[in-house]
């Protein structure tokens, strides 16, 4: 049993150590710690200084890289896709800005952009899988040629949209684009939202997707992770079955980390081998290279732009496509052509 006399010891300890200190760090030591203290301090003041102009550093040569991507966008843009009608589709977290950026460059390239088409929520609520799965076999009577028999329903519904949106009768919708886009907008939970009009068929679709993207980890909220995994598969399919539609298609989207559009286009054999990509979505290189990797799209050739998870190449290159047939010379009655004007 600890009795008086040691707490007695321990006290006595315990001031007196107290009092040492005290002693040696007014007296020999006060100096030497002042001194270490002062320097300290010092040497972080001055890594925070450099650090600050590190960061200004950096932060004007993006801001000079930019502008120099700007200024030249105009010249390395210029009829990249000339005469080519062009629709721009959404999914669900895709920021407006983004997709105004992307419209932009589009324009700056020579398409004309017809239209814009937003993919909602219930193209994957699993609360309606089965009316999905139904409607997907409705959908394909109108495709030609007919989807694979192993194509999931989102690839089905994919090609759907693609062929409402590019589905042609000379310069108008074909009937069977019409009836699909009615379909697809009109269902009890409507797949699609038309924003705006669309004006005219067109020749190929660029599918816009979120920026990075911030889900659940799977030993966390298992639900919500699996919930996620199945909405990005369905994107996949989605971007699959436009890219299956039309002259060509472009996904532009993130890539910085599994749970990102891009990346899992990248990463699906299928996709892979027929959807075009561009990531960096939101950035000026992402607006840029859109267009250039249409027209590479357009030319028959798919690849992976970028910077992020799976790139193959930076840049797009420049791909020159063919200008537009001139429209036939009127012929006169009898079948032969009629002369040519002259000036007087």
């Amino acid at each position: 049993m600890i009795d008086f006399r040691y707490h007695l010891v321990s006290l006595i300890a315990v001031f007196l150590a107290l009092s040492v200190g005290i002693v040696l760090g007014a007296g020999p030591l006060r100096d030497t710690i002042g001194e270490t203290l002062t320097g300290q301090v010092e040497d972080l003041r001055e890594d925070r200084e450099r650090l600050r102009a590190e960061l200004e550093t950096a932060q004007t040569d993006v801001n000079e890289r930019n502008t120099y991507l700007e200024e030249s966008a105009p010249v390395l843009l210029a009829d990249a896709l000339r005469d080519q009608r062009v629709a721009v589709v959404t999914v669900p977290g895709t920021q407006d800005d983004d997709v105004e950026a992307v419209r932009e460059r589009l324009t700056q390239a020579g398409a004309q952009v017809v239209g814009q088409v937003a993919v909602t929520e219930a193209w994957t609520d699993p609360d309606t899988q089965s009316f999905r799965q139904t409607f997907a076999g409705q959908l394909a009577g109108y495709l030609d040629p007919a989807p694979a028999d192993d194509a999931s329903t989102e690839t089905v519904m994919g090609l759907a949209l693609g062929t409402a949106l590019t589905g042609t009768d000379g310069e108008a919708f074909s009937e069977d684009a019409a009836t699909l886009m009615d379909l697809l907008t009109s269902a009890d939970a409507p797949l699609v939202a038309v924003e705006g009009d669309l004006t005219d068929p067109a020749d190929a679709t660029v599918l816009v997707g979120p920026h990075a993207a911030q889900t659940p980890e799977a030993d966390t909220d298992p639900e919500a992770a699996e919930a996620a995994a199945e909405v990005l598969a369905a994107h996949v399919d989605l971007a699959e079955g436009l890219a299956g539609s039309g002259r060509g298609s472009v996904t532009v989207g993130a890539a910085a980390s599994d749970l990102d559009l891009v990346t899992a286009v990248r990463g699906d054999d299928a996709a892979a081998g027929t959807v075009t990509t561009v990531d960096s979505v939101g950035e000026v290189t992402a607006n840029i290279s859109a267009p250039l990797a249409l027209a590479v799209s357009i030319a028959g050739s798919t690849d992976a732009y970028g910077f992020q998870n799976g790139a193959e190449q930076p840049v797009p290159p420049r791909v020159e496509l063919p200008a537009e047939e001139p429209a036939p010379a009127p012929s006169a009655p009898d079948g032969q052509p009629t002369e040519e004007p002259t000036d007087a």
